[in-house]
């Protein structure tokens, strides 16, 4: 009888509650930071995750096992969520990304390649529960002394409020690595904190001074190499999902990876050094950095900013000559806020599906074909109505986790590279590429491709983070014949086919996707009306990118060197950037080139925030009048 009192006691549910918290928080640790330190994750960590229940037993007045068990799962499901982010994303999570919860349908099947069977150990608590549910607590249990859990609540407030007042004090250069040292959740009051006071630290430059800190001259754009040399042909840009530029006059087994983009390089400028620069938004970011020539704000998706108010895009600028514009997707206008991006940047129609046939089905979309198909039919009506074009044309297929059917698979590859997370990317890029040269096929037999300026580029990396084993690194390895390095994984390619106006050119400065608009822009005849970040890679050979949330904070590339900051596995590192080598650290350059850096991430912050209140302002004075 005694022993079955020891056992009800609401001590012992506090105790038990808070072993295993701390086991599950140093599991984490070892997991997403690669080390345990006992000091942080009693001093830090444990208070802020113990708070929440032992308050909630202060109110109630009592010690809730059910109350305990519930909790419990909530934070193994919260922290197995972000170790999988983790693995796949290689930077823990913000607040932001819960923004996107119901989206997360769409990479569902990448959960399968990320976990591990160790990771349900999170959860090897229920059992513990369970049998002392079913033994002895099967009631709620009278706190007989409240003055000790209050006490014990007091220290809990008293010590996680010194730790987030703490972190308060300390910008955040890293996620992974803020959040190893400061605490996981102080993490997320401090970035709230920050964004909320960020305004105040924008700074506006000139044209001028943005050209010098990317250690250029400025140049008036009329001035500029080749401006308006594809004045008023139609627009089409297509953004491949996940294709890297390493793919592009790439063979395996003398099959070419994409021929039918090595077939449109005979009528193309390449530019085969151009860099991700894409944050939390993914595709989406893309979008916006092809389209704005604007930063993204990286922990959260530049999507969430928008409300609909017009924007000085390169969409509206093309409105604003007859263009009838338009963008093509094979998913809902929902998925990445895309109902605000799109009226937003100006597009007379975005096609997505509610139009595009849900039919040919690959993974969980209409296939690059239907939708291309699709496509072909509207541009038909379109340049029969006599107006110049401008379609925006994003294929989805070869998004992750790269598998396709398999009458699609056009490869027939070696024997070790078959059913593996390279292979599978290979064979989802080949098909896209297939779908692509019937696009163009379309163009061609429309009359319509000696008319026309054809973009491709890819919008982010594809093989990356813990899907990419040991064994499809050795692929890699094979294929390109060097170790697969985070050069390989981050260049996308960027190609500008005018047939006429190019022959097989290959442009080698270094740039952004940030770069593609302001080059569009130049060869098009456009003047920008308003500053963009990005500019003219015809014109400037030398560029500083910052790159935030898929590097550490900190980074910049230049065309020369890439410096990646301090993040929570491994210390800074310095590159040079064609061999991709460790070569000895540089402070001076280093801290001059961060610096810049970072003017120019806040100039371009700056810019978008100036952008939305004009928008606001106009709304108010349109309402009022």
């Amino acid at each position: 009888m005694k022993k079955t009192r020891k056992l009800n006691s609401p001590l012992l549910v506090l105790v038990i509650l808070s072993v295993l918290l701390l086991i599950k928080l140093g599991v984490f640790r070892y997991l997403v930071y690669g080390e345990v330190s006992w000091l942080r994750l009693v001093a830090i960590d444990f208070p802020v995750f113990m708070l929440l229940p032992v308050l909630l037993f202060v109110v109630l007045r009592r010690v809730s096992p059910l109350v305990a068990l519930i909790y419990n799962l909530f934070v193994s499901a919260l922290l197995v969520s972000i170790v999988w982010y983790e693995r796949y994303f290689q930077t823990v999570p913000s607040y932001f990304d819960l923004q996107q919860g119901d989206q997360a349908g769409s990479v569902m099947e990448t959960v399968s390649l990320l976990y591990t069977p160790l990771d349900f150990l999170f959860f090897a608590d229920i059992l513990v529960y369970a049998a002392l549910f079913v033994l002895y607590w099967n009631r709620p249990l009278t706190m007989k002394n409240r003055k000790k859990i209050s006490v014990a609540a007091f220290v809990l407030v008293a010590v996680s409020a010194v730790t987030t007042v703490v972190a308060l004090q300390k910008p955040i250069l890293d996620m992974t690595l803020f959040a190893k040292e400061q605490g996981f959740i102080q993490t997320q009051l401090v970035q709230a904190a920050q964004q909320n006071s960020a305004s105040a630290q924008m700074h506006l430059v000139s044209d001028e001074e943005l050209a010098e800190l990317k250690g250029n001259e400025f140049v008036p754009y009329t001035e500029h190499d080749r401006f308006g040399i594809a004045k008023d042909r139609h627009l089409f840009v297509i953004q491949i999902e996940s294709l890297q530029n390493f793919a592009i006059n790439q063979s395996i087994n003398g099959q070419e990876l994409t021929p039918n983009l090595n077939e449109l390089l005979g009528d193309s400028l390449y530019f085969d050094r151009m860099f991700q620069q894409i944050g939390a938004g993914n595709t989406s970011d893309a979008e916006w950095l092809l389209h704005m020539s604007l930063m993204t704000k990286g922990l959260d998706p530049t999507v969430n900013y928008l409300n609909g108010t017009p924007l000085p895009s390169l969409v509206n600028m093309l409105n604003e000559r007859d263009y009838y514009t338009t963008t093509y997707h094979a998913d809902k206008l929902e998925y990445w806020n895309r109902a605000e991006l799109y009226p937003s940047l100006g597009f007379d129609y975005a096609y997505s599906s509610e139009e595009i046939p849900n039919e040919d089905l690959i993974g969980l979309w209409p296939s690059d074909r239907t939708m291309f198909q699709f496509a072909e039919g509207e541009i038909q009506e379109q340049i029969a109505s006599g107006k110049k074009v401008y379609a925006n044309l994003m294929t989805v297929t070869s998004h992750t986790p790269f598998e396709v059917r398999e009458q699609d698979k056009y490869l027939e590859l070696p024997e070790e590279y078959v059913d593996t997370y390279t292979g599978n990317y290979l064979q989802s890029i080949r098909y896209a590429d297939e779908a692509v040269g019937e696009f163009i096929d379309f163009l061609k037999a429309e009359g319509i491709y000696e008319e026309s300026m054809i973009v491709v580029n890819g919008d982010h990396s594809g093989l990356h983070g813990r899907p990419m084993t040991k064994t499809d690194n050795e692929l890699m390895a094979g294929l390109l014949g060097h170790t697969y390095s985070l050069k390989d994984r981050f260049l996308l390619p960027f190609i500008i086919a005018a047939p006429g106006l190019f022959e097989s050119e290959v442009n080698s400065n270094f740039g952004g996707q940030v770069d593609m608009m302001p080059t569009i822009m130049n060869l098009m005849g456009i003047e920008p009306q308003s500053p963009m970040v990005g500019h003219n890679m015809l014109q400037y050979e030398n560029n500083l990118l910052a790159v935030r949330y898929y590097l550490p904070g900190g980074s910049y590339i230049t065309g020369d060197h890439m410096y990646l900051g301090q993040n929570a596995r491994y210390p800074e590192r310095y590159y040079d950037f064609d061999t991709m080598e460790r070569i000895e650290p540089d402070k001076e350059t280093i801290e001059q080139k961060q610096e810049n850096a970072l003017k120019i991430l806040n100039h371009s912050d700056a810019l978008l925030s100036n952008f939305l209140d004009e928008g606001e302002e106009e709304t108010e004075t349109g309402e009022e009048s």
